[in-house]
């Protein structure tokens, strides 16, 4: 029993703690809009939108910057963009449901369900399966046919043809030395992004259904993603944030994929990119045929939804199931694989906060870097998109996930 006293002792620490906590509130967004100008000013990024996702809705969020700096158009959770590597959860969610339907099993050999033999050519009588697939070690590689087919536009070529001029030993692309490393699969761990695209026509093959179709029947309406699609075609372009690459001593800040230097994608034979505020080049909107791996086209608030499924074990709402709950969390076994990061199934386990480990995926392009971090023991997630690359945004997203409490 609680006497008087003893609840009047309760209440006045309530109280105070109550105090403290609104106070913590007030300063917490505050904090965190410093963190992120502050980032932007110091990795010379020119728009920012990022939220944190708490109990199935947006408990914060914000835009920063210029999704246009031309026209002076605001960077918002609205603004769409491509995700880069994030894409590669929504492949791989598509691959867990095939698995559900009993069509295939994480240690298949991929040949098996292909209309062609995927091996690598150095080591033939090892077999490249789905889990190696989805661990990057499989041994295949990202080749110069790879980084050069980035282009304005939709892809021209279908993923099924463009898989079989790459891995088909009679393929147009094929190519032993550039397209697969001397090593078996299972040996090393490789980061692999033409993996994914392999992934993707499984589900085409499997389901018999084109992969983007698939995806908008099984993921994205179920969600309510209705502007999200692999496609520049299906999407509102005056929505879409201008993809910028930094220029700094006259060198563009772009990645290199497969061999081949990415500053800035850009119209063939057209003229080259004006620099716009001062050092901001812009690409065109591009894909690319093996558009699996990194080329979804979303905004924040639209992928707080895919979060808000994953942290709610593959649902949203009743209506709106994506994966079973065991299916989630298979994705978030850690894998026995080589190297020290701790992958699971393409998702993986980065930087702890409060002492939890975080799952996540980032996702790097020309002109683009994009963050998701799962936090699934306090029911978060963050989420951090920039329309430049070269930079870090799971900084934001880990401090987003810091500040949580206060947010």
């Amino acid at each position: 029993m609680i006497d008087r006293r003893g609840f009047l002792g309760m209440s006045s620490t309530a109280i105070a703690g109550s105090s403290w906590l609104t106070a913590r509130r007030a300063t917490g967004p505050a904090e965190l809009d410093q963190f992120i100008r502050t980032k932007m000013g110091r990795d010379h990024i020119p728009g920012v939108a990022a939220c944190l996702v708490r109990n199935g809705s947006i408990a914060w969020s914000n835009g920063y910057g210029w999704a246009d700096l031309e026209k002076r158009i605001p960077m918002t959770i609205d603004s769409l963009q491509n995700i880069g590597s994030v894409s590669k959860t929504f492949t791989t969610t598509a691959l867990l449901q095939q698995l559900e339907a009993n069509r295939l099993q994480l240690d298949d050999d991929v040949s098996r369900h292909l209309p062609f033999p995927v091996r690598n050519p150095k080591h033939p009588d090892r077999p490249i399966t789905v889990r190696l697939l989805l661990t990057h070690h499989s041994s295949i590689r990202d080749g110069k046919a790879y980084g050069r087919d980035y282009a304005c536009g939709d892809p021209r070529t279908p993923l099924a043809d463009w898989m079989r001029a790459y891995l088909a030993a009679d393929g147009r692309d094929y190519d032993p030395a550039e397209n697969f490393h001397p090593w078996a699969p299972t040996e090393k761990f490789d980061y692999c992004n033409v993996a994914y695209g392999l992934i993707a026509y499984l589900v085409e093959v499997l389901s018999g259904v084109p992969f983007g179709d698939y995806c908008r029947s099984r993921i994205f309406e179920p969600l309510g993603m209705a502007e999200t699609s692999w496609y520049l075609r299906d999407i509102d372009r005056a929505k879409h944030a201008i993809p910028y690459t930094y220029v700094e001593n006259a060198k563009a800040r772009g990645p290199n994929w497969g061999g081949v230097d990415l500053g800035v994608v850009r119209e063939p034979g057209g003229p080259p990119p004006r620099a716009v505020a001062g050092n901001y080049l812009p690409n065109c909107l591009y894909n690319h045929p093996n558009y699996p791996d990194g080329f979804l086209r979303t905004s924040v608030r639209q992928l707080s939804r895919y979060a808000t499924a994953y942290l709610n074990s593959g649902a949203l709402g009743s209506g709106g199931r994506i994966l079973a709950a065991e299916s989630v969390a298979r994705m978030f076994e850690t894998q026995k694989t080589v190297g020290s990061r701790s992958q699971g199934l393409t998702w993986y386990a980065s930087a702890r906060v409060r002492d939890q480990p975080t799952w996540g995926h980032g996702g790097s392009d020309p002109g683009i870097n994009t963050d998701i971090r799962l936090l699934a023991s306090e029911g978060l997630a963050a989420i951090a998109f920039m329309n430049t690359n070269g930079v870090r945004p799971d900084e934001i997203s880990h401090r987003i996930l810091e500040l949580a409490p206060q947010l």
